[in-house]
């Protein structure tokens, strides 16, 4: 017959005797399976529960909380000839995780009325929406008539029901009843709120303060030293501190509801939207049509979502550039780059020029893309001791290159420059000189002072010797395109070509 062994070790030297005192296990406690070892419905729960807490402590520790997809949120119209009150909030399937880590599932589309949902104050405590909407109006009325309408945020909360009942036989002939099942589900809430909160931006919840060196080796001292995003001791003050919550004990919260009872957690709710409530021509309240399903929604970022916002797939790029094969060409003819900036007649007040435009993936706030965003400039050889001039072509205003049809209003899709017809007549195809010697030629484009339809500035930065599409990952940044233009020939100038005008006249 097997006996657990009953020998014990003796304390090591200098170990505490409390040590081994029977505490109660708080890291989490689990059935340990053994032949014969009885099971009983305690048991059963000891292992649910050790399950369902461990998967709540990993969705609030790894992924916080929020809405993870879905939960469109649109006003139902009401049906032609009844009340405005018989209007419909429609939400469809979504996912979303709330504060204790727990599943917030809904599978297919809900259709509620208003009285499918729940009041509650600003303290989370359920209310009496008859009285509490009735007050309110009072109060509107008495202050004025005219007074905007209530702003009040729709959040979506955890609920269990009990399903399915039993008839549990006993002996004693006392039969009782049971519930087979617990169903988790969802119910919702609206609470009000000032209408400025509806889309009040998330801040930052990475505080670092200082710490923004590394783990290990010399302090952050030498200028010279860089340091990865964040810092090792940035990121890691933040984790230490950091309290993923768990306090979630609170009992769940009985609420009759015509087809039976449901528990909700009305302390934990996920935003969805901000909504109006109105009355219609009979006084009743109902749903307004203004809505804002993005503003209040606290989201859950994907390892997907991540890794794309790292790679700036939100941003705004250069797709096209007219001037596309003289970008970093190593000697453009003059005839080409002349070309580039197309025909036109003597005493032409202003060029639309024919190759040097740009093209953006998205469209871009109109208002935003004006001459300030280019320049052109041209470096040429000094006479003396070498040294290179600088000169800027004058970009007149932008000729925009029209949306496509799906584009939001007052955006475009890029610009074509429009230079001063002095200049082009004088300078480039004149009596100039600037052109007899090798000259080069940059232009830029600053992503900093474009706007996309997003509000985020264009990515703009090159990429060696690619012309499209542009970008690091990062919003802003210049486009450089740099090239070297030939000596133009007598040809192209009135006043006749002398080589030896290159080699400078201070000897």
């Amino acid at each position: 017959m097997y006996k657990p062994d009953t020998h014990t070790k003796s304390p090591a030297r200098g170990a505490t005797v409390d040590c081994c005192t029977d505490l109660p296990c708080e890291s989490g406690l689990k059935n340990n399976f053994f032949a014969g070892k009885r099971l009983t419905p305690d048991m059963f729960s000891l292992e649910q529960r050790y399950l369902v807490e461990r998967r709540r402590l990993l969705n609030r520790a790894i992924h916080g909380w929020g809405v993870v997809y879905g939960y469109a949120v649109g006003v139902e119209p009401a049906p032609r000839h009844k009340a405005a009150s018989t209007r419909k909030l429609n939400i469809t399937t979504g996912l979303a995780l709330d504060e204790c880590g727990r599943e917030l599932m809904q599978a297919g589309t809900r259709h509620l009325v208003f009285g499918d949902l729940i009041m509650l104050d600003k303290d989370g405590k359920r209310i009496d929406p008859d009285v509490t909407l009735a007050a309110l109006q009072q109060s509107r009325y008495n202050q004025d008539l005219d007074a905007p309408p209530l702003c009040w945020v729709l959040k979506v909360h955890y609920a269990e029901a009990l399903t399915d009942p039993v008839s549990v036989p006993a002996s004693c002939r006392c039969d009782h009843g049971e519930w087979d099942h617990t169903c988790e589900t969802v119910r919702y809430t609206l609470t009000q709120l000032p209408c400025d909160d509806c889309c009040r931006e998330v801040g930052c919840e990475l505080a670092c303060d200082c710490k923004s060196g590394p783990c290990c080796g010399p302090e952050a001292d030498d200028e010279a030293r860089t340091f990865t995003r964040g810092g090792c001791q940035c990121l890691c003050h933040h984790l230490t501190g950091l309290d993923p919550g768990g306090d979630c004990s609170g009992r769940l919260c009985e609420i009759e509801e015509p087809c039976g009872r449901v528990r909700v957690d009305l302390g934990r709710g996920v935003p969805l939207a901000c909504l109006e409530l109105r009355q219609d021509e009979c006084d009743d309240w109902t749903f307004g049509e203004d809505l804002d399903a993005c503003g209040p929604r606290r989201l859950v970022k994907r390892n997907d979502l991540l890794f794309d916002l790292i790679r700036g797939c939100d941003l705004t790029r250069i797709s096209e550039i007219g001037w596309a094969p003289l970008h970093r060409k190593d000697e453009v003819p003059f005839d080409d780059f002349s070309d580039a900036f197309g025909p036109g007649e003597h005493g032409k007040p202003e060029y639309i020029t024919r190759d040097f435009w740009v093209k953006f993936t998205r469209p871009v706030r109109k208002d935003t893309l004006r001459p300030d965003c280019f320049a052109i400039t041209i470096l040429t050889g000094e006479t003396h001791d070498y040294w290179w001039d600088v000169y800027r072509v004058p970009i007149k205003r932008l000729d925009p290159i029209p949306p496509e049809p799906d584009d939001p209003p007052d955006h475009v899709r890029g610009a074509r420059l429009v230079i001063d017809g002095r200049w082009v007549h004088g300078a480039l195809r004149g009596e100039s000189r600037i052109f007899s010697y090798d000259t080069t030629v940059e232009i830029e484009v600053r992503g900093d002072f474009i706007v996309d339809c997003n509000g985020q500035t264009v990515d703009a930065n090159a990429i060696g010797l690619s012309t499209a599409r542009t970008g690091n990952g990062t919003p802003g940044g210049t486009f450089l395109s740099v090239f070297r233009v030939a000596p133009r020939g007598p040809s192209k100038r009135s006043v006749p070509y002398d080589p030896a005008d290159r080699k400078g006249a201070s000897s």
